[in-house]
């Protein structure tokens, strides 16, 4: 039987469609293929996933668990959690199976699953993983829509080289 941490990775958790533009492609290598094909021109995070990972633990740190709201468009970058770091293809990629790990220790911290009913069979362990799933999609929102915020104050804000290391440390 597959563990609830298995089941987890093997999902692609989604975004709201505003944060696309105005977010993922401008400080990400969003979207691409191949790496040798990638142009990153000045991008703050090579992959997509990894503003994604950033914005979690921004929403986390800062205790902004903001769920996506009814009616409002998700997409996703079609990249499983299991692959986020994956060093198939690149010599210089770190490996992020501890940052999934930190994430899912954190979602399932802040999120309210009954482990008990879990093990005795009594909850369905998909009805486990997609409740963690809306808890790192909601933190994700909260830490997306604080970076939306902080560029309306100030657009400059992140062409700062150490902006985001200041961001979620303030």
């Amino acid at each position: 039987m597959e563990s609830l941490f298995d089941i987890w990775k093997t999902k692609i958790p989604k975004y709201n469609v505003k944060f696309k533009e105005n977010l993922f492609q401008q400080f990400s290598q969003y979207g691409g293929g191949a790496e040798k094909s990638k142009t990153y021109l000045g991008k703050h995070f090579a992959n997509a996933y990894e503003l994604y990972m950033y914005a979690f633990f921004l929403g986390l740190y800062k205790n902004e668990l903001s769920p996506i709201g009814e009616g409002q468009k998700k997409i996703d970058f079609s990249h499983h959690i299991m692959y986020w770091g994956n060093k198939g293809n690149r010599l210089d990629r770190k490996d992020f199976s501890k940052l999934q790990a930190y994430m899912f220790m954190a979602c399932v911290a802040n999120t309210d699953i009954d482990f008990i009913a879990l093990d005795k069979g009594e909850i369905e362990i998909s009805d486990a993983v997609k409740a963690l799933i809306e808890t790192m999609e909601s933190y994700t929102n909260g830490g997306l829509t604080l970076i939306t915020e902080k560029l309306d104050d100030n657009p400059n804000y992140f062409l700062q080289l150490t902006a985001f290391l200041d961001f979620i440390g303030n």
